[in-house]
């Protein structure tokens, strides 16, 4: 429990700190592009955190470009 508070808290700190520095510049899609993968990493960090196991993102990708890289290879022969 205090893992995932304290994680949130550096999340916030920094976020604030960030959020400054977005909002002197005026830069609207920058804050919305920042904030949501903070968001995203934050939801991430306290899974981890949590001890949830998060399926790998390279499965999903490897099985859409093996059978492509294999034909290219094939092609080159």
């Amino acid at each position: 429990m205090w893992g995932i508070a304290g994680f949130m808290l550096v999340i916030i700190t920094l976020s604030s700190i960030q959020m400054k520095s977005l909002f002197k510049r005026r830069r609207k899609r920058e804050t919305i592009v920042y904030f949501g993968l903070m968001g995203l990493a934050a939801i991430i960090g306290c899974l981890l955190i949590a001890g949830i196991k998060i399926p790998s993102p390279t499965i999903p990708l490897q099985i859409v470009f093996e059978p492509i890289g294999k034909m290219i290879l094939k092609k080159a022969e």
